[in-house]
C-alpha cells in the first residue's frame, strides 16, 4: 500500500515537471554585439542593440545610449524591420573613444508585455572593448650596447658648429624676408576695383558656391542680399544695409531709374527676402533668374546712375 501510495506520489511530480518544461517561453529574444572588440585610440566601432519578438509582444522601454564618459557617441540609427513572422527593433550606434583600457558595456534591460498581461524584462549580454595605442598597447624594448664616453673637447666642438649652423639659417631667413617685403614693396599696388567689378566679383563667388547644394538657402539668399546691398551703398550712396527692402526702393525713388531696373531690383530683393524669412524654396529656373537679374542689376546701374546725376546736378 505504501510503494503504491509512494508511485503515484512520483508519477504526479514527473507529470508536473513535463507540464512545465512544455509551457512556452514567450517569443522574444534580446542581442548585444559590436563588430570589434579591440580597437585603436580614437577608431570608431559599432555597437547594436537588436530585440527579435512576435508582433503579440510590445516593448515597453527604449533602448539606452551607453556612458559617455568613457564611449563618445559619434552617430545612432534606429533599426526597425518585418523579418518572416517577426519583428526586428533595436539601435546601432557608432561610438569612440580617446582612453586606454579595458572597458565594460553593460547589459541592457529591456521591459516587455505579451497581449495586455504582466508586465516582464529581459536582459542583453554582457560585452568588452579592449582600447590599446596606436603601436598595439605593446611593450617596447630598447635594449643596446653600453657607448664609451665621448671625450669633452668632441662634445664641445660639436655644440658650437650646432650653434654656428642655427645662426646662419635664422640670418638666412631674416635676409630673405627683408629682400622680399623690398621686392613687394617696389611693386606698384593694384588699382582699386571698381563697385560694379567687386559686386560681380563677389555674385560670381557666390554663384560658384556649394551652398544651395548643401541645402543652405537662407544663407545663400542673405549672401546675395547683402552683395546688392553694399553696391547700392557704394553706387546710389544710401544707406542699403541697415534699410529694408521697402526703405531701399523707397529711397532709390528720387533717382528716376529706368523701370526695367526698378524693377529688377524690387525682384530680386523680394525673392530674397521670401527665402530668408518665409522659407521659400527657389526651383532651378527661378535661381537661374534671380541670379541673372542680379547680374543685370549691376552692368545697368552705371550708365543710368550717371544720368540720373547729371540730370540732378542740372536741376539744381
Amino acid at each position: 500500500m505504501k510503494r503504491a501510495f509512494f508511485l503515484s506520489g512520483l508519477f504526479v511530480l514527473l507529470f508536473s515537471g513535463l507540464c512545465l518544461a512544455a509551457e512556452k517561453a514567450d517569443d522574444i529574444h534580446v542581442k548585444a554585439e559590436v563588430d570589434k572588440a579591440f580597437l585603436t585610440i580614437g577608431d570608431p566601432v559599432t555597437y547594436t542593440v537588436t530585440v527579435e519578438h512576435a508582433p503579440d509582444i510590445r516593448i515597453l522601454s527604449e533602448i539606452p545610449a551607453p556612458s559617455s564618459e568613457i564611449l563618445e557617441i559619434k552617430k545612432i540609427e534606429d533599426i526597425h524591420k518585418a523579418q518572416k513572422k517577426k519583428v526586428v527593433t533595436g539601435r546601432k550606434f557608432i561610438l569612440t573613444t580617446y582612453r586606454l583600457g579595458e572597458f565594460i558595456l553593460d547589459p541592457v534591460t529591456l521591459r516587455y508585455q505579451k497581449d495586455g498581461g504582466p508586465e516582464k524584462s529581459i536582459q542583453t549580454n554582457k560585452l568588452y572593448l579592449t582600447v590599446k595605442s596606436v603601436a598595439g598597447g605593446e611593450p617596447q624594448e630598447d635594449i643596446r650596447d653600453v657607448k664609451t664616453v665621448v671625450p669633452y673637447k668632441m662634445r664641445v666642438g660639436k655644440f658650437l658648429g650646432t650653434l654656428l649652423a642655427l645662426a646662419l639659417l635664422t640670418a638666412g631667413y631674416f635676409l630673405y624676408r627683408a629682400l622680399r617685403k623690398k621686392k613687394n614693396g617696389l611693386q606698384p599696388a593694384p588699382p582699386p576695383l571698381s563697385p560694379e567689378e567687386e559686386a560681380l566679383l563677389h555674385l560670381g563667388e557666390l554663384f560658384e558656391s556649394d551652398l544651395l547644394k548643401r541645402g543652405l538657402i537662407k544663407v545663400y539668399y542673405l549672401r546675395l542680399s547683402e552683395i546688392l546691398r553694399v553696391y547700392f551703398e557704394k553706387r546710389y550712396q544710401i544707406l542699403a544695409v541697415e534699410l529694408t527692402t521697402v526703405e531701399i526702393l523707397r529711397a532709390l525713388k528720387p533717382l528716376h531709374l529706368e523701370a526695367g531696373l526698378y524693377q529688377k531690383i524690387q525682384y530680386v530683393l523680394e525673392a530674397s527676402d521670401l527665402a530668408k524669412f518665409a522659407k521659400w524654396i527657389p526651383t532651378a529656373p527661378e535661381i537661374l533668374q534671380i541670379n541673372k537679374k542680379s547680374e543685370e542689376i549691376i552692368k545697368e546701374s552705371v550708365p543710368v546712375l550717371e544720368q540720373a546725376l547729371a540730370e540732378a546736378h542740372h536741376g539744381v
